[in-house]
């Protein structure tokens, strides 16, 4: 009788492997389609700027060469140029007032105009900037814009290298939600916990929050998407050619002994004229 069972469960074992070697290939139609969803994809994740000046950000721009140390002017610019995704236009106005920040009588204005000036630092991969910026940000009083602040210090204090520091500031914005909201705001971060090595800390975390298999599977579904987020992110955000900078390096040494060279042979020379005249 067990004989049996094995037989029966080597030939299911052979069957299913059969299976899988019989399974047919992505039609051409599929495909296809795959490639185009993928096509569509990257171009939605491309930073995606709008040409020229938009009217809004005209009309302010135009109000501020008027009034050039007006906070208000300066601030809406600013968020004019961010909703174009005019990133370092954005940044180079709203600077123009950072240490000004102070003089806009709203405290909500004062919180949306260092928090758009520090995503604007972050989209230029200013992030020393950025870390200046949100050092200054207090806490807004809305559950919901402490939130968001959370996630931004995250980004920013991971991508500084301040692990501890990124690491609370998820918790803290994760902190009650339930897993369907904490695993956006993970997504959101994924690029800057994985530069201070907090990924899998984290997933760990958020592991703890699923209660269904379904929300394990769309762990792992969301986890994948991230490592092509990111991937697509080196691509368009290619580092530094490190081979230029060693050859930058190489040239000033060599110039650097020339250099060198030649003062000592100066200083060569000039002792010996000074012995030959003794």
């Amino acid at each position: 009788m067990s004989e049996l069972r094995q037989r029966k469960g080597e030939k299911s074992e052979k069957d299913g492997t059969e299976a899988v070697a019989k399974a047919p290939e992505m039609i051409p139609g599929q495909r296809k389609e795959v490639e185009e969803k993928l096509s569509s994809l990257l171009e939605q994740m491309k930073p995606n700027p709008k040409p020229g000046t938009s009217n809004e950000a005209k009309k302010f721009k135009d109000e501020l060469a008027k009034d050039p140390y007006n906070m208000t002017l300066i601030f809406e610019l600013g968020k004019a140029y961010s909703v174009d995704e005019q990133w370092d236009r954005c940044a180079n106005v709203l600077l123009r007032g950072f240490k000004r920040v102070s003089e806009l009588e709203s405290v909500e204005d004062r919180f949306n105009f260092l928090v758009v000036l520090a995503q604007a630092s972050l989209h230029l991969e200013k992030y020393r900037q950025a870390l200046a910026v949100v050092n200054d940000i207090a806490d807004p009083e809305d559950t919901e814009s402490l939130r968001g602040l959370n996630i931004l210090r995250c980004q920013v204090y991971c991508l500084n290298g301040e692990m501890q520091k990124g690491l609370k500031a998820f918790n803290a914005a994760i902190t009650g939600d339930s897993f369907e909201v904490a695993v956006k705001a993970w997504a959101s971060c994924s690029r800057a916990l994985k530069q201070a090595n907090a990924w899998v800390v984290t997933k760990g975390t958020l592991t703890k929050l699923t209660q269904t298999e379904d929300e394990r599977k769309q762990l792992e579904s969301i986890e994948k998407l991230c490592e092509f987020k990111d991937e697509v992110h080196k691509i368009q955000h290619p580092e530094a050619d490190t081979s230029r900078a060693w050859l930058l390096f190489a040239l000033l040494a060599v110039v650097f002994m020339a250099l060198l060279a030649v003062l000592t042979w100066a200083e060569q020379r000039s002792l010996a004229k000074m012995q030959w005249k003794k």
